[in-house]
């Protein structure tokens, strides 16, 4: 039983690049579609195609190898875009190196860097 979709999302793509797979499945939302577009877009995976399955559509990523540590931020933290630093220093490991991936009022799906002037959620990190 799944109790939290983007966690299990997050620990089978990185459970998947630990082991060497070149491509996993994982579950769908919409919320899972948009990190998968800004993971792509960031250069952290290769592609994701959507999958029929048991009438049921599943996410098929297929890996590029170059995650080294993705989680969710629990619990979510809300903050205003003048306190962002203040997560950056506690979840990533240094001055420009990976992404935080936030939610925003405007039910948009982003990374810290691409914030305007607006805070949100903050839903996990990638490195």
């Amino acid at each position: 039983m799944r109790h939290d979709l983007l966690a299990d999302v997050f620990s089978a793509i990185k459970n998947a690049e630990r082991v060497g797979k070149k491509e996993t499945v994982v579950g769908n939302s919409n919320l899972v579609k948009n990190i998968l577009n800004i993971l792509k877009e960031k250069g952290y995976i290769e592609s994701y195609n959507v999958l029929m399955r048991n009438n049921y559509q599943e996410p098929l990523v297929k890996l590029k190898n170059k995650i080294n540590e993705l989680k969710v931020v629990k619990p979510r933290s809300s903050f205003k875009k003048k306190e962002i630093t203040k997560f950056k220093s506690r979840y990533l490991p240094g001055e420009g190196v990976g992404f935080l991936l936030v939610s925003t009022p405007k039910n948009k799906v982003t990374t810290d860097r691409d914030l305007k002037e607006e805070g949100g959620i903050i839903l996990g990190y990638v490195y």
